[in-house]
């Protein structure tokens, strides 16, 4: 804060002084005109009572004084115009103040009565009425003190009460010293106060003026409004809103709100002084459209009485996109059709109806759909005939179910069927037989036929499940069976598809855990020549030793080896351990033949498989000719037989041998001796056990035996076990045999020792 001189009153800082003169200068410059003014008018009067002193010397001392003071002030009225700043005012003040001094110095001079009372007056109008600093208020009055002391003492004889009179003309002036100091302060502090004041007053009104911008320029409608709804205060976007491009005037909130209910919750809220946040509600504009909004409110006062200060957020197209975005999460994109969490937030409510109803359950079923072979049409027809064929299946089974049913896809081409109150098990089967007729007609897509064939599994409410999780797994299970047993079928779910299925999901688990943790490798058994009794090959077998001294058999992970993973990295753990231990044994110079093994359907799907297995091949620094590549009919079943075939006759031209293992026991053998480059057939064990004991088999094992003699095929017979059996083989032109009479799987050492025993026997 800026502090006042002690001694003058002034401001320390000049150019707090400077400023406070600038601001007097008007007050100043007409104080200045006014003194001037008043000078002339009162010692032209004082001039007329000089006459007083006609006929005496003073008489020519009185006159020429009293006119120069007269004519001296009109002089500086005249000026008056010229004080254009505060010095200026202060230099022709301190002007006309040495001329007044000097001229009633000589007036006083006459020493009269009226003379005492000037010496002690014109000190005082200099002092208290002259406009300039403290500076020229001292110095004026203490110069024109002086002045007249000099002239009312200069006649002789002195005054005896001279020496009285200058103490009391000093003691005089001292106090209007702290006079003027005093004046000057409380002048300043005024000052100062008025124009914080002023300051505060201009910030004020700057800061309302601000927030009235503000206000009106938020591009949120905010509205004030009593606690009745009737409305003060909007801003510009509020009566945009409002309007909605009409000349509509929002006067009251309360007629805005569809919601009664809602407005009359909100206005209670409002009345006990409770912030609101976040209210969404439906209000109405002007022009009438309903618009959904988020209020926000808070209690204040305005002179007093209680009002509300709103904001107004229009969520209009934001709940509309939240919709969009809802049903597009609800629905799929290609088909039209709801999706999986659209399926199962249905199938919840159907698990858990509202309400009590009946004692008796609802009855529904699920029905889990998958299209056989779609991968081969977008392979082969493209993704757009793909895509063409889902759309024709969605709206194929939209045909097929009743109203209030459900078709939902529930991801790539599976998809999922709700039927919904069931009055008994044969509607479903009605319904499974529209879905057969409807979806297994074929597409005409772009001038072509598309094959449309799907399985399903079948779960029912209760009986198969009380919960989603439970009916939908007990329906990909009935699914699963369909699938696995000839496709293009419907299977309902049962407790032996459970058993089954757990069975085999432990063995797909063990499997996981022997290729990942284990040690998995091929044992041998011996392939023997029935004319000579030597070894003319191996069968690598699939064993695994564990830590604990037993052995993993196939049997205990069978599922695993027609599985699209684990099946495929099963067979290539094989082939490289066979393929290290056959380059060892010719490495020793052990002659074994060939070595055959099995692929499964998994394997020979895979176009890179023959090339893969080739590579490896010529790595090790075998030849094809060693090895006998052994499959069964299921392989070629289903409607990948076109890729297996290509597959099988690039095995055969690289000089693999091809051997049909299991021979007689599956379906159209003699259609696939033809169709596939078959080299070898192998009779089943089932047939070799009883064929001695059992007309009915060896006539099987004849029949096969001669047929292959016909086609000029090998003939390779399984599960020799005695010499009965292999007698009667051996007579029946059987080539090789292979079973526990010749030796049981061995590892690859007890192999190679076998090897080498049936090497000496031959040089022997």
């Amino acid at each position: 804060m800026t502090q006042t001189s002690s001694l003058t009153g002034e401001f320390r800082n000049p150019a707090r002084e400077s400023a406070f003169q600038a601001d007097h200068l008007p007050e100043s410059r007409r104080n200045a005109r006014l003194l001037f003014l008043l000078s002339a008018l009162l010692n032209a009067l004082f001039l007329i009572s000089d006459w007083r002193f006609a006929g005496t010397p003073h008489f020519w001392v009185a006159i020429p004084a009293r006119v120069a003071v007269v004519l001296w002030s009109l002089f500086c009225l005249s000026l008056t115009h010229r004080m254009t700043s505060f010095r200026a005012v202060e230099r022709i003040c301190f002007a006309w103040q040495l001329v007044t001094a000097i001229g009633v110095a000589f007036l006083v001079s006459s020493r009269s009565d009226i003379a005492i009372f000037v010496l002690v007056m014109l000190p005082l109008v200099f002092y208290l009425v002259v406009p300039t600093s403290f500076r020229g208020n001292v110095w004026g009055g203490l110069g024109c003190g002086v002045l007249l002391l000099i002239g009312y003492a200069a006649p002789a004889p002195l005054s005896a009460t001279m020496p009285g009179m200058v103490l009391a003309v000093a003691i005089l002036h001292c106090g209007m010293w702290i006079a003027i100091a005093r004046g000057n302060r409380l002048q300043r502090k005024a000052w100062t106060a008025g124009r914080i004041a002023r300051e505060a007053q201009a910030a004020l009104a700057n800061s309302r003026d601000t927030l009235e911008r503000m206000f009106m320029a938020v591009p949120v409608p905010l509205l004030v409004t009593r606690q009745d709804g009737k409305v003060i205060r909007q801003n510009r976007a509020a009566v945009d809103a409002y309007a909605a491009g009409g000349t509509a005037v929002l006067d009251n909130v309360g007629e805005t709100y569809v919601d009664m209910a809602a407005r009359d919750a909100l206005f209670a809220r409002l009345k006990q002084g409770e912030a609101i946040d976040a209210f969404e509600c439906r209000v109405r504009r002007g022009d009438g459209l309903a618009r959904s909004v988020l209020l926000s409110a808070r209690a204040i006062q305005i002179d007093g009485e209680p009002c509300v200060m709103s904001s107004v957020v229009d969520i209009t197209e934001r709940k509309e996109g939240e919709r969009h975005l809802e049903r597009l999460a609800l629905s799929d994109a290609l088909t039209g059709l709801p999706n999986r969490a659209h399926f199962l937030r249905a199938l919840t409510r159907a698990c858990h109806p509202a309400g009590k109803g009946s004692d008796r359950p609802p009855r529904f079923a699920v029905l889990v759909i998958d299209l056989d072979e779609f991968k081969r049409v977008n392979d082969t027809a493209g993704h757009d005939a793909g895509d063409a064929l889902l759309c024709a299946v969605a709206e194929r089974l939209q045909q097929a179910v009743r109203p209030g049913d459900m078709v939902a896809r529930m991801g790539g081409d599976e998809f999922a069927v709700l039927l919904t109150s069931l009055p008994g098990d044969d509607a479903v089967a009605r319904i499974l037989t529209r879905i057969s007729d409807l979806l297994h007609a074929p597409l005409q897509y772009r001038g072509r036929s598309i094959d449309s064939r799907v399985s399903v599994g079948v779960a029912l409410y209760p009986d198969h499940g009380g919960d989603v999780e439970t009916l939908v797994k007990h329906a990909d299970i009935a699914l699963y069976d369909a699938k696995n047993n000839g496709r293009g079928r419907a299977t309902l779910f049962n407790d032996a598809l459970l058993d089954n299925w757990n069975r085999e999901a432990a063995m797909l688990d063990r499997a996981r855990q022997v290729i990942a943790q284990e040690k998995p490798c091929p044992w041998y058994q011996p392939k023997v020549a029935l004319d000579t009794g030597r070894i003319v090959g191996f069968e690598a077998l699939f064993r695994c030793p564990t830590e604990d001294g037993s052995v993993i058999m196939p049997g205990d992970i069978a599922a695993a080896f027609e599985h699209p993973e684990l099946g495929p990295a099963i067979t290539r753990l094989m082939i490289e351990g066979m393929l290290a231990d056959c380059a060892r044994w010719r490495r020793a110079g052990l002659g074994f033949g060939h070595v055959a093994v099995n692929v499964s359907g998994a394997d020979l799907n895979d176009e890179g498989f023959a090339g893969w297995w080739l590579e490896r091949l010529a790595s090790a620094g075998l030849t094809p000719s060693m090895m006998e590549l052994e499959v069964t009919e299921s392989v070629f079943l289903g409607r990948n037989a076109d890729r297996v075939a290509r597959t099988l006759h690039r095995f055969s031209e690289a000089g693999f041998t091809i051997a049909l293992d299991d021979f007689g026991t599956g379906y159209a053998s003699l259609s696939h001796l033809k169709q596939f480059p078959i080299d070898v057939i192998k009779i089943d064990r089932q047939f070799v056990r009883d064929l001695h004991t059992d007309p009915e088999d060896a006539a099987i094992v004849r029949t096969v035996l001669n047929l292959a003699y016909s086609l000029g095929i090998r003939t390779v017979a399984e599960g020799v076990e005695t010499s009965t059996q292999l007698d009667y083989l051996r007579a029946g032109g059987c080539h090789v045999g292979q079973g526990y009479h010749f030796g049981a799987a061995v590892p690859a050492a007890q192999a190679e020792a076998a090897l080498r025993a049936d090497a000496r026997r031959r040089r022997a």
